[in-house]
């Protein structure tokens, strides 16, 4: 753990890093230490330097700073022969003019991101709050907290779980000081569990979910969940203000009044079939401003393009036009992919207690 770092350490207040391979993980974190000691205290925002050094001995390794608070940095080191072996996390921070180690234990170790904030109490000046993620096709975000004892020796372990937030192949965190007191917030953006009444191609725009993770004694708390705006999450919850007959709250997600009334004519709210709707296309490049969507409705199918425009702070439906047959290459910019949805079991579920 370092050539003072473990003896100082008290076993309860440690992770340890044990088995066979710790002898292994124990000396790449001294080569880290040493190398980043080479470094200097002033210049340890250089610290993603090393990375190249220690990838070249046939290591798997990041290297995380806080630009904020330079003088501490995070090694991850995981084992390139062994996917599913835990990974080694190494936590460094200048006590004066020593360069100090502490290693700890990760399940997953991918991806890591680090925030380390002043907290100001004499008993845990800085709190230090990672997250990392497991490998696998649908992982799962973990999120540790540590807290820095009252000398500087060593961190304490507040925190170490699975939040159990499904990442999927696009989800991605940050750290914000929302409230500007210092201590960062984590703000976690994932896939929305999916509506069993739409579905989209591979390739259209998602709904996609954003949490917001507090500090608190005991570790980190979500604080709030919300469905992050989109012109697509404004369309799916048109629809679903229609089927539950709520025509004032309908009214508020679209341009003109009127619109609630064509939609209803239309028969967008009396379907309740998994997969009624389909989103075929959207405007190319990113964050499109208009979807291509099919509908099964009591008139048949039918397709149509809609529109949607930025009104006093919120996504609205500016207008819908019907069109014939479905999207091509050419009037969506890209080939029209697969869609995505699948009954579970092969069942159709009954998509009217879908959540919303």
């Amino acid at each position: 753990m370092g050539e003072r770092g473990e003896n100082a350490v008290p076993r309860q207040h440690r992770r340890l890093l044990t088995g066979n391979n710790f002898a292994a993980y124990d000396l790449v974190g001294r080569i880290g230490r040493r190398l980043l000691r080479s470094l200097g205290r002033d210049n340890m925002r250089q610290a993603s330097a090393i990375k190249p050094i220690l990838d070249s001995l046939g290591l798997e390794t990041d290297i995380r700073v806080d630009p904020e608070m330079p003088f501490f940095s995070l090694l991850m080191v995981r084992n390139p022969y062994r996917r599913t072996a835990n990974a080694a996390g190494f936590l460094f921070w200048y006590l004066e003019k020593d360069l100090r180690m502490q290693g700890i234990q990760f399940q997953g170790g991918v991806k890591p991101d680090m925030k380390v904030s002043w907290l100001g109490a004499e008993d845990a000046p800085y709190s230090c709050g990672i997250v990392d993620r497991a490998l696998g096709p649908d992982p799962t975000l973990r999120v540790m907290l540590l807290r820095l004892n009252r000398n500087g020796m060593f961190w304490t372990l507040i925190q170490s779980e699975d939040t159990g937030v499904k990442l999927g192949a696009s989800g991605a965190s940050t750290w914000v000081d929302l409230n500007a007191d210092d201590i960062a917030e984590l703000v976690v953006f994932t896939p929305a569990e999916q509506d069993s009444l739409f579905d989209e191609c591979e390739t259209c725009p998602k709904r996609t979910t954003e949490l917001v993770f507090v500090e608190r004694a005991e570790g980190y708390r979500l604080l709030d969940t919300r469905l992050l705006p989109s012109p697509y999450a404004t369309f799916t919850l048109f629809v679903r203000l229609l089927l539950d007959g709520n025509r004032a709250q309908a009214g508020r997600v679209v341009l003109k009044p009127e619109l609630v009334q064509r939609a209803v004519t239309e028969g967008w709210g009396s379907q309740r079939a998994w997969r009624t709707w389909l989103t075929e296309g959207a405007q190319p490049g990113p964050w499109p401003v208009w979807l291509l969507m099919r509908f099964k409705g009591p008139h048949g199918e039918r397709h149509y393009r809609v529109d949607f425009e930025m009104h006093h702070g919120r996504w609205v439906i500016r207008d819908w036009s019907e069109r014939q047959g479905a999207p091509t290459a050419k009037t969506t910019g890209k080939t029209t992919a697969k869609t995505t949805g699948k009954p579970p079991g092969g069942a159709k579920p009954d998509s009217s207690k879908a959540k919303r």
